[in-house]
């Protein structure tokens, strides 16, 4: 706890006037009147104690100087021990600070002085801690209520909603769901054989358009797939055809025996000649012998993404069946050129694995700060083994694009409630949270921690906050929309489920 004198009172005067924030306008500065400058506090921060979090001493707090509130927005990891916290204080120019709190065993009103015993701990786990600043004069007295935020969640779980699952628009018995125009395009085969186009631009939302389409006889709905200009699907013998409104469809005069899914504009896929698997794509280039264990059948989706180590966009997939029937569990990639394993640790030997690219929080190594890092993460699948067909719900993960995998930590994993699954597809669509409203407005509205939305964090370099700042009223969230997929038993799973990491849901601190 440090003390200023008056001989640094003028220079504390004219800093407290100006903002902490970085917006030049001065229309909306609010300033404290008249004496009680002299109990305004210019920094606050926890004691390091690794016991309790490992660089506690880095908290940052927001110190509200206009309705004297000091707290973390960036609430502390859930069970963090907060009843014996040292805390220290740097007032402008104060004649003594004194901190009232509930003991710990008693729960009495406790209070102690820190200008005469600065290395006190406080117990922050009763409540608000009120904190007095008497000014340098003794004329003047301001009170403060201290707030150290802890999350009553696990804040880094993958969790699915299921209560808000919601139904396809018809009774189905299998299903293929693709991206294609920005938005979802479902294709179900329902249970009088009728197949069924249905698209929405909110799959949170029962607000569906269906039609029929005319598809060839003999159409393979898990074929179903989407370049960035068109739509695809083949029939049973593997011949391919296309549709640019999913309503009518023309023959192409390629055949497909394996449809992998599009990269840009072109339709990726094998065939095969005899004995011979070839790597073909549409519209056609050079084909090549397909290189062998590479998935024939009952591969992922396709994933694209991009890599410093190449100018061309990659597409991966993982897991499936290769012309043999072996299971695998290797990621493949596709360079714009050709096919090859990529893994070198790959998942479990599965197939009908869902595949998606999403953001996973990181723990700093010497931080308890959390920064997001891009994954992809493989969930689901079937296999077999002497007892018959397994299948599962576990979730994998590889953060160097594909090349290494691991089993996901267990806040990653499908709560045991989850029905075990496969061939489910999963898009990752960004909403627009705000602290009022909810995700398309059909989601109870998400927490905020109690944090005051208008409140200006402490700048870190003049170390005051006495300007109440534009808000943050709105965020990206990115929710995972996991579609169908076949259940144990072999029947649709017949609905979408939303998940999403509940960290990304909480307001962020700017």
């Amino acid at each position: 706890m440090t003390k200023r004198f008056p001989l640094y009172l003028t220079i504390a005067l004219l800093i407290s006037c100006f903002t902490a924030g970085c917006n030049d306008d001065t229309s909306d500065m609010a300033v404290l009147e008249g004496d009680y400058y002299n109990c305004s506090i210019s920094s606050f921060s926890l004691s390091k104690d690794d016991s309790v979090l490992r660089a506690l001493d880095s908290v940052f707090f927001s110190i509200d100087l206009i309705n004297a509130e000091i707290y973390n927005a960036d609430s502390l990891p859930k069970g963090t021990d907060i009843r014996k916290l040292v805390v220290n204080v740097n007032a402008v120019a104060a004649s003594s600070i004194e901190v009232t709190y509930k003991a710990l065993v008693s729960k009495r009103d406790t209070t102690v002085n820190l200008t005469e015993h600065p290395g006190d701990s406080i117990n922050f786990s009763d409540g608000p801690v009120e904190m007095t600043v008497t000014s340098y004069n003794g004329q003047a007295k301001l009170k403060y209520n201290i707030r150290v935020n802890v999350h009553t969640m696990v804040s880094d779980t993958l969790y699915w909603d299921q209560l808000q699952r919601v139904d396809f628009p018809k009774s189905a018995r299998a299903q293929k769901t693709v991206m294609y125009a920005d938005k979802p395009h479902t294709m179900l085969e329902g249970t009088d054989g009728t197949f069924y186009l249905c698209t929405t631009s909110s799959p949170e939302i029962e607000s569906w358009s269906t039609v029929i389409p005319s598809l060839p006889s003999g159409a393979d709905i898990n074929s179903f797939a989407a370049t960035t200009d068109a739509l695809y699907i083949t029939d049973a013998q593997g011949h391919l055809y296309t549709s640019t409104d999913g309503l009518t469809w023309s023959a192409t005069s390629a055949v497909m025996d394996c449809v992998y899914g599009g990269y840009g504009t072109t339709l990726l896929g094998a065939r095969k000649d005899g004995n011979t698997w070839k790597q073909v794509s549409y519209p056609a280039s050079a084909e090549r012998a397909l290189p062998a264990g590479c998935p024939v059948k009952g591969t992922s989706q396709l994933v694209i993404y991009e890599t410093k180590w190449s100018d061309n966009s990659m597409a991966i997939m993982i897991g499936g069946q290769d012309s043999a029937g072996r299971y695998t569990g290797e990621a493949w990639a596709y360079d714009g050129t050709i096919w090859d394993r990529v893994s070198t640790t790959g998942i479990d030997e599965r197939a009908g694995v869902t595949l998606l690219p999403y953001l996973t929080p990181r723990i700093a190594a010497n931080s308890w700060r959390v920064t997001n890092q891009s994954a992809l993460l493989a969930m689901g699948g079937y296999y077999e083994n002497e007892n018959g067909k397994v299948t599962a719900k576990h979730v994998y993960i590889s953060y160097d694009f594909g090349i290494t995998w691991k089993e996901a930590d267990t806040y990653l994993q499908f709560p045991s409630s989850y029905p075990a699954f496969s061939m489910a597809q999963a898009l990752v669509i960004d909403y627009t949270l705000s602290s009022r409203s909810s995700a398309g407005g059909n989601w109870a509205d998400i927490p905020v921690n109690g944090i005051p939305a208008w409140a200006t964090p402490l700048d870190r370099n003049s170390g005051m906050a006495s300007r109440i700042d534009k808000p943050v009223t709105s965020w990206e969230c990115p929710y995972i929309f996991l579609f169908g997929g076949t259940a144990a038993d072999g029947s649709l799973i017949p609905g979408v489920t939303r998940g999403v990491i509940n960290r990304f849901t909480f307001k962020p601190i700017y």
